[in-house]
């Protein structure tokens, strides 16, 4: 059963890495891009996943943590830094400065 499971899990996966690398390159808006990227780097934790119940080995636990744990944080610094360059939406600007007095 688990010779006919794990293939197709696998296919699975790379068909979402597939179509999250066809959003990261076409992706409208840079946020869909971060979704993408998270979206990728899931889906290749859980290929390693897959790859370490073929092999029947525990060799690959600290690769799915490290995988998985950079993959969130390259997701939240990502954000972060969009947080960081984004304007908050605010009231137009108005001069605080009375016009010179040579000003036209």
């Amino acid at each position: 059963m688990i010779a006919i499971v794990i293939p197709i899990a696998f296919a699975m996966l790379f068909l979402a890495i597939l179509l999250g690398l066809y959003r990261l390159a076409r992706g409208p808006t840079v946020l869909d891009r971060v979704l993408a990227f998270d979206l990728i780097t899931t889906c290749a934790v859980g290929m390693i996943i897959l790859l370490s119940i073929q092999w029947q080995t525990p060799l690959f636990l600290e690769l799915i943590l490290v995988f998985a744990l950079l993959g969130f944080l390259t997701t939240v610094a990502f954000v972060g830094h969009l947080r960081q360059t984004r304007q908050p939406p605010g009231p137009p600007s108005t001069p605080s400065s009375p016009a010179s007095p040579g000003a036209p």
